[in-house]
């Protein structure tokens, strides 16, 4: 049956202890509840770069969307009307030339059916470059910004905003890395090993991501596309009529839009910056625990040496000669 607690018992608490913690740690503990004590230097700057991202994908599907509209209509005019009886190519019936779907003032200029076609060719590639562009920053928006994954939860862990990682996932958070931080940093001045500002290693990313935003922000700040596929108007040129202008020139005017763009690529290697914070940051972590363990292992080792049974493992057994040494000398009083 369940169990009653007893009406009215409670602790005994000493005289006057109601209340009695330091102001400072009991407003500590209420910005901790409201989960307000900590914040992250690194926000608005990942912010900011999160717009950017966002305006020139934009441009760059807006841009997209404009040559592809275009297409069918350009595609049509490369296409060779079909007699739907005879399944050759229509004629004219006074002339008996072969028919064309092209515009007036590009036929009248001598321009071909092929040359509409290559046009369309330089769409395409257009096109591809766009789309790399727009997938790479798709990428390097989902690393800067996947809450349970990549560098948001990374930096989300180490600033403090988040403490806890998903299931599954194992990664310290600000306060295991204090702890440790101030753990190894007391032991090792104990040891006399000179002092390390481990905080500046483990926290790398909140000290130096500012940079790594920055030089990305830079190249989000440069239009990739500075002159625009619709502001060539591809099709008006070729329904110009009369049509002086060279198909060569409106291929090489889309060529010349991103064609042998190092946009996509760079976008990239930001992204691969960033991966190198966690990267960087999760090896020194890991130095000072291989650190911290050694260092509290020889605190247990050497509690062994009080008792004879126990030391006898080390100094007979399976000690190397640095440490047998290192046992006489205790032994003889040689050090401490």
């Amino acid at each position: 049956m369940p169990i009653t607690f007893t009406e009215g018992l409670t602790p005994n608490f000493p005289d006057d202890s109601f209340g009695s913690e330091k102001q400072h740690v009991r407003s500590i503990y209420d910005l901790l509840d409201g989960g307000t004590s900590y914040s992250n230097p690194l926000e608005p700057a990942l912010s900011n770069l999160v717009s950017s991202i966002d305006t020139v994908t934009t441009q760059l599907e807006t841009d997209y969307n404009i040559a592809e509209s275009e297409k069918p209509t350009l595609e049509g005019y490369a296409t060779t009307p079909i007699d739907p009886i005879t399944g050759q190519p229509e004629v004219d019936p006074t002339t008996g030339e072969d028919l064309s779907n092209l515009p007036d003032g590009w036929d009248a200029a001598g321009f071909t059916e092929n040359d509409i076609t290559n046009i369309v060719s330089a769409i395409n590639g257009y096109q591809t470059e766009n789309q790399l562009i727009t997938t790479n920053l798709g990428i390097l928006k989902t690393f800067i910004t996947t809450a349970d994954d990549t560098f948001k939860l990374h930096n989300d862990l180490l600033s403090g905003v988040r403490q806890v990682p998903p299931p599954n996932n194992i990664k310290p958070n600000v306060s295991s890395l204090m702890g440790i931080v101030s753990s190894i940093t007391s032991l090792e001045n104990s040891f006399g090993i000179p002092f390390t500002n481990y905080l500046e290693l483990v926290f790398g990313t909140l000290f130096t991501g500012d940079v790594t935003i920055s030089d990305a922000q830079a190249l989000l700040d440069t239009d990739p596309i500075p002159t625009t596929y619709a502001s060539l108007g591809v099709l008006s040129q070729v329904d110009a009529d009369p049509n002086t202008n060279s198909p060569s020139q409106i291929i090489t005017d889309i060529n010349n839009l991103l064609n042998g763009s190092v946009y996509a690529t760079t976008v990239l290697t930001h992204k691969d910056t960033f991966e190198t914070h966690i990267t960087d940051d999760t090896n020194e972590y890991d130095i000072i625990l291989d650190k911290l363990d050694r260092l509290l292992e020889a605190f247990g080792v050497s509690g062994y040496f009080s008792e004879p049974y126990y030391k006898f493992m080390y100094s007979d057994v399976f000690g190397s000669t640095e440490l047998k040494q290192i046992i006489i000398d205790l032994d003889n009083g040689d050090i401490t």
